[in-house]
């Protein structure tokens, strides 16, 4: 009986994965997105604010990624490559349906949206700040905290060593602090500025 410890049993490095995947074999491939899939869909998730939108940009990624995967010259790369390309393709589709909600749009709506954008205006915040990030803290802060990965699980898909993920999380949460602190700052001087004087 085989000890499930044994060399044979260890887990496949995205470069062998790769590997597998350019000699034809698509259930490589199905790996890489089992092992991925998450973390993409973390990523894209802090862009799109949309659950749903998410889903249907995690799966376009990952057939177009597929497609292109020839142009995946260093297949322990593979991590950051996808992850950029779904960084590109969240952004994409942002636009799209915040073009789509201005064209349907209507007079009548305008009370209702603007409810609901007070109702979440605390987290609404939070996620502009997020989204306003150097795209490599946005994965990172996306990665730790809605994902919940750890450090070495972030260094490990990202491709960078953990001391950089480590910075790159602290000059995240400072920069986070910072934008939330004025955004505060500047919202009660816009108030006290337009309060009507009694």
């Amino acid at each position: 009986m085989q000890n499930d410890n044994s060399p044979s049993a260890a887990v496949e490095t995205d470069a062998e994965l790769v590997d597998r995947v350019r000699r034809g074999d698509v259930q490589a491939y199905g790996a890489l997105v089992e092992r991925y899939e998450r973390a993409v869909l973390a990523s894209v998730l802090a862009v799109t604010r949309d659950v749903h939108a998410a889903q249907d940009v995690v799966q376009d990624v990952f057939v177009a990624c597929f497609r292109r995967f020839g142009s995946l010259r260093d297949g322990s790369r593979f991590g950051p490559w996808l992850l950029k390309a779904a960084g590109r393709e969240a952004v994409h589709a942002s636009r799209r349906t915040r073009r789509m909600r201005i064209d349907r749009s209507d007079a009548s709506d305008v009370g209702a949206a603007e409810a609901e954008v007070l109702l979440d205006d605390e987290r609404e915040r939070l996620l502009q700040c997020v989204r306003s990030l150097p795209a490599h803290e946005r994965v990172a802060v996306s990665l730790r905290y809605f994902e919940g990965r750890g450090v070495h699980e972030i260094a490990s898909i990202t491709g960078r060593p953990v001391g950089t993920i480590t910075k790159q999380l602290s000059r995240a949460i400072q920069r986070l602090r910072d934008q939330l602190n004025t955004e505060r700052t500047s919202w009660t001087t816009t108030t006290i500025n337009t309060s009507p004087a009694r």
